[in-house]
């Protein structure tokens, strides 16, 4: 019989904050940074998780960002994990339409990843 797993432990909260909405974004690309924010985030020896979602138009195009208040993300961590859901985001975004993916820690503790989307149309897009 396979073993159960479960997180007694787990109590979060989320926030998200989206009024930027007019970008295209390739599909499955925020659902495993979202999976990624609570995977990585979890202690149970700490408080609530908490995770964070937020858009904004910037002067070259879109802004996604998603954050959590984990454990945190050691840049300078040399581990062998391949992250192949990352390097797949990454090349995806490049590819499609030219955005990029940056994975930084966050002030306060926790990870921000951050996705840009350059703008492609400016006269699509009115302030």
């Amino acid at each position: 019989m396979p073993a159960k797993t479960s997180f007694p432990f787990l109590r979060s909260s989320r926030d998200y904050d989206t009024p930027f909405i007019r970008f295209r974004l390739p599909p499955l690309t925020l659902q495993p940074i979202a999976e990624n924010a609570v995977k990585h985030g979890i202690d149970p020896y700490a408080g609530p998780l908490h995770i964070s979602i937020r858009t904004r138009q910037t002067s070259d195009g879109c802004e996604i960002t998603v954050e959590n208040n984990g454990a945190g993300f050691d840049p300078a961590a040399n581990n062998d994990e391949p992250h192949i859901a990352l390097n797949n985001i990454r090349q995806r975004l490049q590819m499609m339409c030219g955005g990029e993916l940056t994975i930084a820690p966050r002030n306060g503790g926790g990870t921000m990843v951050k996705v840009t989307i350059p703008l492609q149309n400016p006269e699509a897009v009115q302030e």
